[in-house]
């Protein structure tokens, strides 16, 4: 199984004003984390300004840990890009940008409501859906992994069916609380994927899952409480359900420990042995 590591860019502000300083000195910090983690996996993810609050584009971080690392060759990176803050041709420049740095996959999210300004999405905003179909038709699939991410618990079949449609290389779920979860999204994805082909006459349509998993640790409570995560079935067991996962045929998942960077990394450690 691959473990991909995310990460999260540096905030841009400090308290209410930017310190170039304090930003420099977040930067070092940051790279030298992504430093630690290269040397466990070579896939690492790179969020972009979670919660709406502005950080380093996912885009610069990748590039300044490509800069920073000796083999550029060895890192694996992808990178969230929020559709809400951008229209389309931005979208296509961030596209055109990641090609360039060598990224290997971009996952289009909505993203939360902005910090600053307008806490709307705008009519210039295009929904993630609609962006893998422009860029499918602009001949930008076969240049990069364009994903999508899905919910823990599909409400909406509708909107899952729209984001199977256009064919995303990978789904990410949001943090996953127990197996039954990612066995009822492996059911419903098999079940919708052979109605969508049917539909559309393209035969079943195949998407990879990759489950996200937070951390389960005190200084990861706040965030778990903030998106209705519930870890108590694998708070004490998180290896054993990670193994649970592998024999589910998952062969990656998504790591992440927002407040708790060396518990995190500890776990990586151990399951990489």
């Amino acid at each position: 199984m691959n473990i991909i590591y995310e990460l999260n860019p540096p905030k841009i502000l400090h308290g209410k004003n930017i310190d170039l300083s304090s930003l420099n000195l977040e930067i070092e910090k940051f790279l030298s984390r992504a430093s630690i983690i290269s040397g466990i996996t070579k896939y690492i993810h790179l969020t972009d300004s979670v919660l709406g609050i502005p950080r380093l584009s996912s885009l610069t971080a990748a590039h300044l840990i490509l800069n920073k690392i000796d083999n550029k060759n060895a890192v694996n990176l992808t990178c969230s890009i929020r559709t809400r803050d951008r229209n389309m041709n931005s979208i296509i420049q961030c596209v055109a940008d990641s090609i360039i740095l060598n990224i290997k996959g971009l996952l289009f999210i909505q993203g939360d409501k902005p910090s600053y300004g307008s806490l709307n999405v705008r009519s210039l905003s295009p929904k993630p859906t609609d962006v893998i179909s422009t860029l499918d038709s602009l001949g930008f699939r076969n240049l990069t992994n364009l994903d999508l991410s899905i919910p823990n618990k599909v409400s909406n079949i509708d909107s899952l069916r729209n984001k199977i449609r256009v064919k995303p290389h990978r789904f990410i779920t949001q943090s996953i609380s127990s197996i039954e979860e990612i066995k009822n999204l492996k059911s419903l994805l098999e079940t919708e994927s052979e109605k969508v082909g049917s539909i559309d006459g393209k035969g079943k349509v195949g998407i990879k899952l990759i489950p996200c998993i937070m951390v389960p640790s005190l200084k990861n409570e706040r965030a778990a409480r903030m998106i209705g995560l519930d870890w108590s079935s694998y708070r004490d067991n998180i290896y054993e359900f990670i193994y649970q996962l592998d024999d589910l045929g998952i062969s990656n998942i998504l790591l992440t420990s927002p407040n708790s960077f060396d518990e995190g990394v500890g776990i990586l450690e151990n399951i990489a042995k």
